[in-house]
């Protein structure tokens, strides 16, 4: 799949008409992101999302934005410095190589994403090295449908695509919902082995099993 996308047309991704794509803050929530969460945004971009982030998890949370673009790394931190997002941190990145340490998120973000890997199982596989003993996966994409935004149809992955992805990688796969007109949304969850009659910190969305 991976199909890329073009970093000169960067500035297009921080296009405040993509609020129509889905409505962030009520995603969030219900994707499980609260106060004090750290999140990890892949493949931030301009840093579209971010706003909502930070204003998510609050002054007690963090959120750390990755891209494998320079370019896109050095815009997200503009956006970040001219907004006053004091809880969120711009890292640069490799495609199978987060620079995060073990065990360190409880939410990763990946929004309109998933479609550019080149190795996505690979890639989970690493999102899960992040991500501590019990954690959020949201993934939102473009519908493998034709629409008026957004890579080809068959450039994307659909939700059953996906689903069998993230299983291969060993993600506990929940449920999948429509976002809007354009986009889909997947919730998952990494649970690490030693969870035996561990009990969640976190309100585990309905179809989550």
């Amino acid at each position: 799949m991976a199909h890329k996308f073009d970093p000169s047309k960067l500035e297009k991704l921080d296009d405040p008409s993509r609020i129509e794509l889905f409505d962030p803050p009520k995603v969030l929530k219900e994707f499980g992101l609260r106060k004090g969460m750290t999140v990890l945004d892949v493949g931030t971009g301009a840093g579209f999302y971010l706003p909502y982030l930070s204003e998510a998890v609050g002054e007690e949370g963090k959120v750390y934005a990755i891209d494998i673009e320079e370019s896109a790394v050095e815009y997200a931190k503009r956006k970040v410095e001219s907004l006053g997002l004091k809880n969120v941190e711009v890292l640069k990145s490799e495609e199978n190589k987060v620079p995060l340490p073990d065990g360190s998120v409880d939410f990763i973000f990946m929004a309109f994403v998933f479609h550019e890997l080149e190795n996505p199982v690979e890639f989970i596989k690493e999102l899960r090295r992040v991500a501590k003993r019990f954690a959020y996966l949201a993934i939102i994409d473009w519908k493998k449908e034709e629409r008026d935004k957004g890579p080809p149809p068959q450039e994307v992955y659909s939700e059953w695509e996906i689903g069998l992805i993230l299983e291969d990688a060993g993600v506990r796969v929940g449920r999948v919902v429509e976002l809007s007109k354009y986009a889909f949304g997947v919730y998952a969850m990494f649970v690490q082995e030693d969870t035996e009659g561990f009990k969640s910190p976190i309100k585990v969305p309905p179809g989550i099993v």
